[in-house]
């Protein structure tokens, strides 16, 4: 694990961010070189251990045989113990080349590189990052690279990937029924639930 930038108000012209709720006083990129054999299921644990140890915000990348991985986490402070900080959300793109000549990839790094975020603060910054990284994560669910700005957004992407775990149950249900008519009723459930997942994806675009 290594500190690859560090950044600050004395080295680039952001401001920090601070109230009683976030302090925002730089962001933290660590890369994380990964050995072959590591599974995928434990480095949202390690993201975990690294942001609650660092009150910073840190973007980590993971690296494994060229193909890269990068985590954000969302933090605000502990209001018990202001030393400590308590963990909102965090997000993990898929795993992706950077020579990956795909739209999302294009898009995903169009939107995080420097000329396209926001520099009036530490937190709109480190948040830039972050919803970038959320987007990159639902595009499969979503269908497309939508950065998600506002709440109406995000609950729209919400119900997506709600039918989306529901047509999953419907179809386990659907592979171990025997009587042909019940296949039949979960199926026509299945195509319902299909159809409004791109109404919901409409309504993203």
């Amino acid at each position: 694990m290594e500190l690859s930038y560090l950044l600050t108000p004395s080295t680039i012209n952001i401001q920090p961010f601070i109230n009683e709720e976030y302090h925002y006083e730089g962001v933290m990129f660590i890369t994380i070189q990964l050995r072959e054999e590591a599974k995928d299921n434990h480095l949202p644990v390690i993201g975990e251990i690294i942001q609650g140890a660092l009150p910073n915000p840190v973007v980590i990348v993971f690296e494994k045989q060229g193909n890269f991985q990068i985590g954000t986490c969302l933090k605000r402070l502990n209001k018990v113990d202001m030393s400590q900080v308590v963990l909102e959300e965090s997000y993990y793109t898929p795993w992706f080349q950077l020579d990956d000549d795909s739209e999302t990839i294009h898009q995903f790094i169009k939107t995080i590189h420097i000329t396209n975020m926001s520099f009036s603060h530490f937190f709109q910054f480190y948040k830039d990052i972050h919803l970038a990284v959320q987007a990159f994560q639902h595009t499969k669910a979503v269908g497309a690279f939508i950065v998600a700005e506002d709440e109406g957004a995000r609950q729209l992407i919400a119900q997506i990937q709600a039918h989306e775990a529901e047509i999953t149950k419907w179809k386990n249900k659907m592979n171990k029924e025997t009587q042909f008519n019940r296949k039949v009723e979960m199926n026509i459930k299945i195509q319902q639930l299909t159809k409004q997942i791109e109404q919901l994806k409409q309504q993203l675009r």
